[in-house]
């Protein structure tokens, strides 16, 4: 009896102490994480890579880029098995990366993430998660998302969201 009253004042002093883990990465902590970025930087603390440099970056080759990434210490920056979504050669992709880790649902698990959401001032109210990092994009950005390769009823932007995407893009005039 002893043992149980102790673990339980135990349990629950700790969750006085406990914090919840945020959604998104805090201003502070990306920052933190780019800390050698000198320009100018996005409300959410994102570097704000300027829009010429990322029409520069198109004229470069794959050797060019890997060569940089090379002289500059980054030896095992590579991914594989990459989906080609237009077989045009000219098609190239550039810009700043928005990151998105999807892992499978569970209802009580997602209902902390939308109490969560509401504290960190997400739109809570639809209770579709996977749409709050689409609305953080803005002109220049690439979504780069983590669906844990579920190909069954585990995209992470379907036609209503991609839609959403493009209508958002149209209101801003960046399309």
């Amino acid at each position: 009896m002893k043992t149980k009253i102790i673990f339980l004042a135990t349990l629950l002093l700790g969750s006085f102490f406990a914090n919840s883990q945020n959604i998104a990465s805090s201003p502070e902590y990306i920052k933190a994480l780019t800390a050698e970025w000198q320009g100018e930087r996005f409300a959410d603390g994102r570097p704000n890579v300027s829009d010429d440099l990322l029409e520069r970056l198109k004229k470069i080759t794959i050797e060019e880029a890997w060569a940089e990434l090379i002289e500059l210490g980054y030896h095992n920056q590579f991914e594989g098995d990459w989906k080609l979504i237009n077989e045009k050669e000219s098609a190239v992709m550039t810009g700043r990366a928005v990151t998105a880790q999807f892992m499978p649902s569970r209802i009580d698990l997602e209902n902390q993430v939308i109490e969560q959401g509401k504290i960190e001032g997400r739109n809570w109210q639809q209770k579709r998660t996977v749409s709050w990092a689409i609305s953080t994009l803005v002109e220049g950005d690439v979504y780069v998302a983590d669906g844990y390769c579920k190909p069954y009823m585990g995209t992470v932007i379907g036609s209503n969201l991609g839609n959403g995407v493009y209508a958002r893009l149209q209101a801003r005039n960046y399309c």
